[in-house]
């Protein structure tokens, strides 16, 4: 399946299908969008809150539904992340969603939503900055040029140099399959549900934010009782920003990550620039990926100009 093309002039839609969005931020986000040449579309869960959410369950699903299905709209990108979008897995129309192919872009808890789009309807998506977040912020060079540049790249393939981004290679080897991951929180929180795709021989890619290497040692555990680490063909470890846990400095992040990956019979990159940190890589969620870590690239297809299989 491939994407309607995003170009300048094209337009996009914002959602808040998580947490509310700080009105100030998004209207900074969009300035951004607007200048880059792109009409804003604004959703109502941009001006909606019940308790800790952007609006109920209906209104956010209901508004995923219209943008989808909506023949003007180009594009979906989210303001932020935060918590909910597991919620309306079961309220979204994903047949409908198949037949109006078009880039839903987030990270964080969009993780969840990314995830059952290509699963149930085949829709790949880009992992990639938010509009209350990164766009609102001073997107930095290096983010805008890594989402600009997949978004507007014409070839079939988006190629990144390992050393260029100074990412570290734990264990050597080469590999292809579909992208698939994001938060390693909300991946953990999707296995056994009828949204999660099959990992079997694809790369798996993760980050997280704000959780305590117990709780990574948690999600990891699951992943691998799941048969995750048996099942895929390589491995991209993103950034795990504030993940320590000042009152149990023994045990670290790294150390809990390294002992589920220092067996692994497939290539592993870590340091990897992609997570919460304001420093990333857009991952197209979904995409052929190729993983050579003897040539030192990764090697990103087009989910715009090639079909997804």
């Amino acid at each position: 399946m491939r994407l309607r093309p995003l170009r300048p002039g094209g337009t996009i839609a914002v959602t808040a299908p998580a947490f509310p969005a700080d009105t100030a931020k998004v209207e900074k986000g969009i300035a951004w969008l607007e200048g880059e040449g792109y009409t804003v579309v604004r959703g109502a869960t941009l001006n909606s809150r019940e308790g800790y959410l952007s609006g109920s369950d209906a209104l956010r699903a209901d508004e995923l539904n219209l943008f989808f299905c909506d023949p003007d709209v180009d594009a979906i990108i989210c303001a932020r992340g935060g918590w909910g979008t597991l919620r309306l897995l079961d309220r979204l129309d994903y047949r409908a969603i198949a037949q109006n192919p078009k880039m839903l872009c987030g990270y964080s808890d969009i993780t969840s939503l990314q995830l059952a789009l290509w699963h149930k309807s085949g829709i790949p998506s880009l992992s990639g900055p938010m509009v209350a977040v990164e766009m609102a912020s001073g997107i930095l060079p290096f983010t805008e040029t890594h989402f600009t540049g997949y978004v507007h790249n014409t070839d079939v393939t988006y190629s990144l140099s390992l050393r260029e981004l100074d990412a570290r290679v734990q264990h050597e080897g080469s590999c292809d399959g579909p992208l698939v991951g994001g938060c390693l929180s909300l991946i953990s929180h999707l296995l056994g549900t009828p949204y999660m795709p099959d990992l079997k021989n694809a790369v798996l890619f993760i980050e997280d934010v704000g959780e305590e290497p117990y709780k990574m040692d948690r999600y990891l555990a699951h992943l691998r009782q799941a048969g995750v680490f048996d099942a895929i063909a390589g491995l991209i470890i993103g950034q795990f920003l504030d993940c320590e846990d000042p009152l149990r400095p023994e045990r670290t992040i790294d150390d809990v990550l390294y002992e589920y990956i220092r067996d692994a019979r497939y290539p592993v990159v870590y340091n990897f620039p992609y997570g919460h940190g304001m420093h990333k890589v857009s991952m197209p969620v979904g995409a052929h990926v190729i993983l050579d870590t003897q040539a030192g690239t990764v090697r990103f297809a087009n989910i715009f100009a090639t079909a997804v299989e």
